[in-house]
């Protein structure tokens, strides 16, 4: 079972300013404020919703898992911080290729550049918690040669940033009275 420690929440503390930097910045960038506000809220939300259906399916791959609930605390907290690094990955992607509705135009190399981005991150990330004794994998969790970390973190980074912010502009693409992506 994951110990709730201090250290366990520096990254995504990190990553919650940082986003919330790139979110007031591209805030300013834009003419349709509410829009753009509520494309991220979907993001946000959509986001915790598929990362706590993922952690939640993927838990039994951890040593010393049992569904209770502080270990579905420490799931939804986790899922917390998935959503938070979405944002974080698509306001970096909005500010590289500076465009804050890039989803609207995927071409593969945008998908492999995100699928290489949030699975390399998810990797490192995994490294850096398996080093530290934060978890550990059951017997059961399948493992990426070389890297040595569990296959399912990394898809889930390599799946899951597309789907939510396709799903995300798909839902408010709709509710706009004229074009989202000007």
């Amino acid at each position: 079972m994951i110990e709730l420690t201090p250290k366990l929440f520096i990254v995504p503390t990190i990553a919650l300013a940082i986003a919330g930097a790139c979110y007031v910045y591209n805030l300013q960038r834009t003419i349709r404020r509410l829009l753009f506000r509520k494309f991220m809220v979907a993001m946000l939300g959509i986001g915790f919703a598929v990362n706590f259906i993922w952690e939640t399916s993927h838990a039994p791959l951890y040593q010393g898992h049992l569904y209770t609930i502080n270990s579905f605390s420490i799931l939804a907290l986790a899922s917390i911080a998935d959503a938070i690094m979405l944002i974080l990955l698509y306001s970096i992607f909005s500010l590289i290729l500076k465009d804050l509705y890039w989803v609207s135009r995927l071409s593969m190399p945008r998908i492999v550049c995100v699928v290489l981005v949030g699975g390399t991150g998810a990797a490192v990330s995994e490294i850096l918690h398996i080093n530290a004794g934060d978890w550990t994998y059951a017997t059961t969790m399948p493992i990426v040669p070389v890297a040595n970390v569990g296959i399912s973190p990394v898809l889930q980074f390599m799946i899951v940033p597309l789907l939510v912010y396709w799903v995300s502009f798909f839902l408010l693409r709709g509710k706009s009275d004229s074009n989202l992506t000007s």
